[in-house]
């Protein structure tokens, strides 16, 4: 069965065949579309962008017609005296160490730490068993060298007289054989026992001489171990304090200033401090002896003690460029005591002429020392100062600046010549 197509009419056929100028339009509106939405979003992407740069500059015109504020002190004279204060560390006057000089035990101990002593008084014994029996043979020796003189001197008058009996046998038989009674062979053999006896009394002349040198040896020994006997008895040196003692009743004491338990006392005389105190550099030159200074304690409030300046090692030290001072101090009470902390207060004579500024204001180049003044007009300007004299936190100066200026303390980078500041004053 055959099919039939539909019979469309020629008009319906012209409708359904589509524009070609329709098609374009829309292209057209399209890429219109697109352009006007990358120029909106660069448009926007560029608003805030701008907006920065701008709020940029204008921070940057405020903070440059905006003035630097800077803090400022006045520079003023220097006082007629300056004072200065110190840490001291106390010490004794007189403090030794007391060693025993011979061995032995500890057989008697009659002081104990916090003591107060008198010159000469006792303190402690030993026991000495060994050098004891070393006296008793050396006072044995001596009185065997003594008994040998007396057997020598004895021989000496034997030999002496020996001596006389030979010269008057000699003196008879010259005659005799002079004469022709005996021959002058028996003359002769007489003349040789006459020089026999003499050599015999100068023999027992020498051994006396050398018997008399070991008595004078036996006995400077046997002072010498008592001598080292009586430092059995171990007495103090000097009025003090005991201050230090370890062993007791039975403690082995070895001799000297070595080995164990060497050390039996030490005594210290604090009727009198020494202080001792590092005086810096820069007041190096203004300590002289006999100069008075100002001595507190933190731990005696209220007390001011006067101590005087003994002396200096008049060198300063290169390590810490301080000069070590020797100051003394009365302690009649004992308030004082060895091993304490000080602050010593000098007072020095200062400079009129020359003016104070603080030292942080100070700012160093290949011009020199400079500082940074403001003037009425609130202008900085830089000035060359000469530094007389560094006291850390205060600079003395003697040119450069006058008196009331307004100095520039902590300058920083923006404070420069003729920069126009606004001033805030320290206290």
């Amino acid at each position: 069965m055959a099919i039939r197509e539909p019979i469309v009419s020629e008009p319906e056929k012209r409708s359904v065949t589509p524009a070609p100028h329709a098609g374009r339009r829309s292209l057209v509106w399209l890429f219109v579309l697109l352009a006007a939405v990358v120029i909106a979003a660069i448009v926007f992407g560029f608003r805030p962008r701008l907006a920065r740069e701008k709020a940029l500059l204008a921070a940057s015109q405020a903070a440059g017609e905006t003035r630097p504020a800077v803090n400022v002190t006045a520079a003023r004279r220097s006082p007629a005296r300056s004072q200065l204060e110190l840490p001291g560390d106390l010490q004794a006057l007189v403090e030794s160490s007391i060693f025993a000089r011979v061995d032995g035990y500890l057989s008697k101990r009659l002081v104990d730490i916090g003591d107060h002593v008198r010159n000469g008084q006792p303190l402690a014994e030993i026991e000495t068993p060994e050098l004891d029996q070393q006296l008793s043979q050396a006072r044995a020796t001596l009185a065997q060298s003594e008994a040998a003189l007396e057997q020598d001197r004895a021989a000496l008058v034997q030999s002496r007289a020996n001596l006389k009996l030979s010269q008057i046998t000699l003196e008879r038989w010259k005659r005799l054989s002079d004469s022709g009674v005996f021959s002058k062979q028996d003359g002769d053999e007489k003349q040789a026992a006459f020089e026999v006896s003499q050599a015999q009394v100068e023999a027992a002349q020498a051994n006396i001489n050398a018997a008399q040198k070991a008595v004078d040896a036996n006995r400077a020994n046997v002072r010498r171990l008592e001598e080292l006997k009586s430092f059995a008895r171990i007495t103090a040196p000097f009025d003090g304090l005991i201050t230090y003692r370890v062993i007791d009743v039975g403690t082995l004491i070895n001799a000297g200033n070595g080995g164990v338990n060497h050390e039996i006392f030490r005594v210290a005389q604090i009727g009198t401090i020494r202080v001792f105190v590092n005086v810096p550099q820069t007041f190096a030159g203004f300590v002289r002896a006999g100069q008075t200074a100002e001595l507190r304690v933190q731990e005696l409030p209220g007390q001011v003690f006067s101590a005087t300046v003994k002396g200096t090692t008049n060198s300063v030290d290169t390590t810490a460029r301080t000069m070590l001072t020797v100051l003394m101090t009365p302690n009649p009470r004992g308030v004082l005591l060895p091993g304490m902390y000080a602050q010593v207060k000098f007072s020095f004579p200062g400079n009129a002429s020359a003016l104070l500024i603080p030292g942080d204001s100070l700012m160093l180049g290949r011009e020199g020392p400079r500082i940074a003044v403001v003037g009425p007009d609130h202008i900085v300007h830089m000035r060359l100062v000469h530094i007389a004299h560094d006291f850390g936190a205060e600079l003395e100066v003697d040119s450069g600046v006058s008196a009331g200026d307004l100095i520039v303390v902590n300058p920083n980078d923006s404070v420069r010549e003729n920069v126009q500041v606004d001033i805030r004053a320290t206290k």
